[in-house]
């Protein structure tokens, strides 16, 4: 029978910014229970991924593979509004903060739209005055048809979360790991596969280099090497995540975090903040290889890619092969293009996460079939700039510390 299991618990706090996690972390679990399991297999969602639809997932996987296959609901999963998710549980809620009034005041006054009283509760009012205002002047043709204002918003992730940007996701994961083999010691000796699509996918790349002893295979879709830094600093880049086009105002939308570029503030975003979080260096791939470099990797990359550079993502994948991992690169071009498995070759290829592991998957379980897998207790150590970062098991919890 087809068993579905919801479990919430403690995992890590932002160690790097000292900031104490106060939610606990969910995640989901399908297996059959009258099979004999193969793999425990984490599908990892992407940015704005909907809960529902990998839940479906999950258990398409389950039941078709015969394996465990997991859902982790990890730090700032919920970074994307979503109106299909009941009660905004797992929606991010879009604001104007007072880092975004400035923007709002700018445009008002440019269209001669007096601002006094203006502040973060009564910018929705100014929002709609000045929606408005534009519509007034299309209407008497003092302007064009397509003319726009940009303002900026910000995300607001549920739970009281924000963007720390892969490291305690990627904690996340690993103590998921261990809570399910502690409830489900029977599980231990199984292959561990992680794999996901563009965030997805570099989230399961981070795992492997900050736990690579936890880690049979990887399948990314379109992860990347080296970090894009609009979704960590995009607001002192002045580069905002996407937009919200409306007929009359255009809305760029960042992501709450602490991360900037101030040398006085405790949140920097420093050089070693960087270096632990870029998959692409040469010092920490030889380290990660040192402690297990018999992962499988399975990765596809456009190689027209304009979000993530695919020539980063070419020299991961020649460093991996060069230390002894076994690698299985496809590099989109446009002739591979079916409109089934590759819908595009932009980012992501048009790949959803169930068609990635659907194809791949039963060839990584062919190879792992009979195997026995260790379940052991380990640390790994990065050198980042003076700092030392240091990923460890701590008996039933996996932990970071900086030294």
């Amino acid at each position: 029978m087809l068993v579905n299991q919801t479990y919430f618990i403690d995992s890590c706090d932002d160690v790097e910014l000292n900031i104490k996690r106060k939610n606990k972390l969910e995640y989901r679990i399908t297996y059959d229970d009258s099979k004999e399991m193969k793999a425990i297999v984490f599908m990892i969602g992407a940015y704005g991924s909907n809960v529902s639809i990998l839940e479906f997932d999950r258990q398409y996987i389950a039941q078709k593979y015969n394996v465990i296959v997991v859902n982790v609901i990890y730090w700032c999963f919920g970074v994307r509004p979503d109106s299909q998710e009941g009660g905004g549980r797992y929606s991010a809620e879009l604001m104007i903060l007072e880092e975004d009034l400035e923007s709002l005041r700018k445009v008002a006054s440019e269209l001669k739209i007096e601002t006094d009283g203006l502040s973060v509760e009564s910018a929705g009012y100014f929002v709609n005055v000045l929606n408005q205002h534009i519509q007034e002047l299309k209407n008497k043709s003092k302007v064009d048809d397509d003319f726009q204002v940009s303002i900026t918003s910000t995300l607001i992730p549920p739970h009281g979360e924000y963007q720390n940007y892969g490291i305690m996701a990627a904690i996340d994961h690993i103590n998921v790991l261990k809570d399910i083999i502690q409830k489900y010691p029977q599980f231990q000796s199984l292959p561990k596969i992680y794999g996901g699509c563009s965030y997805g996918g570099y989230l399961s790349l981070l795992i492997s280099k900050i736990a690579p002893w936890h880690v049979s295979a990887i399948l990314d879709n379109s992860g990347e090497a080296l970090l894009l830094l609009k979704y960590i600093i995009g607001r002192n880049l002045n580069e905002v995540e996407f937009n919200i086009r409306q007929k009359n105002i255009s809305v760029g939308c960042f992501l709450k975090t602490y991360w900037n570029v101030d040398p006085n503030s405790s949140y920097c975003f420093k050089n070693e903040n960087y270096m632990i979080r870029a998959l692409l260096n040469p010092t920490h791939l030889n380290i990660q290889a040192q402690k297990n470099n018999i992962i499988n990797y399975i990765s596809y990359h456009s190689s027209t890619d304009l979000m993530s550079p695919v020539k980063d993502k070419i020299q991961l994948m020649q460093i991996y092969q060069m230390l002894g991992y076994d690698v299985n690169f496809h590099l989109i071009k446009d002739e591979d293009i079916d409109g089934r498995f590759i819908k595009h070759s932009n980012h992501g290829g048009g790949i959803s996460i169930k068609a990635l592991f659907k194809k791949e998957l039963p060839k990584i379980l062919e190879k792992y079939q009979g195997k026995i897998f260790d379940f052991k207790q380990d640390e790994i150590c990065y050198p980042c700039g003076n700092s030392m970062f240091v990923f460890k098991d701590n008996y039933d919890k996996f932990e970071l510390k900086i030294i």
